[in-house]
């Protein structure tokens, strides 16, 4: 719910004033990555804009609750991990001594969203076009907006020529009896969050990204862990080959994935929490944690959307440039229901701030050209066309492969599971996809990706030499499998 959060991050009390000015070139509704970087944009254009969001500051769900509190944990596990596996490769038998508690992570995150935080009230500060108010803002129609104060000490309407809708995305609570009892990445992730100590053993509902991130985290610290999920397998539109390493990945650290499993009720029994669920043979069957954690994704927030008219089967409808069937009126992040990842939201935003100052749609975004990353241990990550993508379209394709096991700084840093796979059109030798499952997957894809959005061709990922020793030498090793 707006204005609703446990604890509020930092701000400024100049934020908490309401709105200076009646009118306004462009009022931004929402300060995730689908609006400041728009906002931020419009500003050095000269453009005077209005930026509101309810929690006083920027970075919306992805800082509060989402990739950058949940990856500050991640990535302390994952040091713990490598040295681990470093300690053991040379026989040394103390490894379980090197050790990171749940209490120490979370400390280490809070720190993370902090810094950040304080860094977004400079950058705010920094575009004085921008006038930012923490509020909540609901639309009246495509040039007028009402912005109140948190605690409903003031309230201002204002006009904007152009509007651009960030509102976001809200955690899915799957109904049925008992949802209540599951925490989410609010509880888990969120900044100063009060559950600080992890449990002895966790259900986990969903095996999307987000669940299956979370199982990998928790698995690693010694927690039982069971994934369930309603699909016939975890990951749904996700490579393959990449499903079945993270499978075999999660099992070997003792999660328990069970698919094809609806949940349709949570209760608590013995002072456990039990997680009731159907087989899809109608069998029914139950497993039992300390605690559940509701990880079934998201959904655009879209409420109060409707006067204008640009919402559609529960998000609202853009167009490459960002704009909706409103002429003045933009969408971009979660809210369009596209790419629901900051970076997608961050480009959204971007093209639609450009559209505006040009009068006219120009810039499009490529949605083919976004990376995808499960932050799991180790990574993974895929961008472009998959090979049941290319199939499904009649394109002839070929793929080029080449394992980590051979790269030398995967054999530096002991991480020596894993692959890199590009999806070649054949004829054209364009790279049109790429797949990457092993150490430092979500940067090695960015690079993949940018051969996808310029219609580089294999050839040229070839002759690009890159600096030795690092795991990026992966790239040019496996493109120059190709055969003409």
């Amino acid at each position: 719910m707006l204005g609703k959060y446990p604890t509020f991050p930092p701000t400024d009390p100049g934020f908490e004033d309401p709105p200076r000015l009646s009118n306004y070139d462009v009022v931004v509704i929402g300060g995730g990555g689908g609006g400041y970087h728009g906002a931020f944009e419009l500003s050095k254009g000269g453009y005077k804009v209005l930026l509101v969001d309810d929690k006083g500051n920027l970075g919306g769900n992805c800082l509060y609750e989402g990739c950058i509190p949940s990856k500050s944990v991640s990535i302390a596990i994952y040091l713990m991990e490598k040295l681990r596996n470093i300690l053991n490769s040379v026989g040394n038998t103390d490894i379980n001594k090197v050790k990171i508690l749940w209490e120490n992570v979370i400390d280490h995150k809070d720190n993370v969203q902090y810094i950040r935080y304080l860094q977004h009230i400079r950058e705010i500060k920094e575009h004085e076009n921008v006038d930012f108010v923490k509020g909540i803002a609901r639309v009246v129609d495509n040039h007028r907006v009402v912005v109140e104060a948190i605690d409903g000490s003031w309230r201002r309407e204002v006009e904007g020529k152009y509007l651009l809708v960030a509102t976001g995305s809200t955690a899915i609570r799957i109904p049925v009896p008992g949802a209540e009892l599951a925490i989410g990445s609010e509880e888990l992730f969120g900044y100063k969050t009060k559950y600080r100590k992890v449990p002895d053993n966790v259900v986990v509902i969903g095996g999307g990204y987000i669940g299956v991130e979370v199982a990998s985290a928790l698995s690693s610290l010694g927690v039982k862990v069971t994934i369930v999920e309603m699909l016939p397998r975890i990951l749904s539109g996700w490579d393959q080959d990449i499903v079945s390493q993270i499978e075999e990945r999660l099992r070997s650290k003792g999660v328990e994935i069970l698919t094809n499993s609806k949940v349709i009720g949570i209760k608590e029994e013995a002072g456990q929490k039990v997680v009731e669920y159907e087989r899809k043979d109608g069998s029914k069957g139950s497993v039992a944690g300390s605690e559940i954690i509701m990880a079934v994704g998201r959904k655009p927030y879209v409420e109060g959307l409707d006067t204008l008219g640009i919402v559609d089967k529960g998000h609202v409808e853009v167009d490459s440039s960002m704009r909706t069937k409103v002429p003045n009126v933009y969408a971009a992040g979660d809210v369009i229901g596209k790419y629901m990842l900051y970076h997608s939201a961050v480009k959204e935003s971007v093209i639609a701030a450009w559209n505006i100052m040009h009068g006219k749609p120009i810039y499009e975004i490529n949605f083919n050209a976004i990376p995808m990353t499960i932050f799991t241990e180790p990574e993974a990550a895929m961008v472009g066309l998959s090979e049941d993508a290319a199939k499904a379209r009649g394109i002839n394709y070929v793929t080029v492969q080449y394992p980590l096991a051979d790269d030398s700084y995967a054999q530096i840093i002991g991480v020596r599971d894993g692959w890199v796979k590009l999806v070649i059109e054949k004829e054209s030798q364009r790279i049109i996809g790429g797949v990457v499952y092993g150490e430092a997957a979500s940067m090695i894809i960015n690079e993949i990706a940018l051969a996808v959005a310029v219609n580089a061709r294999v050839k040229d990922l070839a002759l690009l030499p890159h600096a030795h020793p690092t795991i990026f030498e992966s790239i040019d090793r496996a493109a120059i499998r190709f055969s003409l």
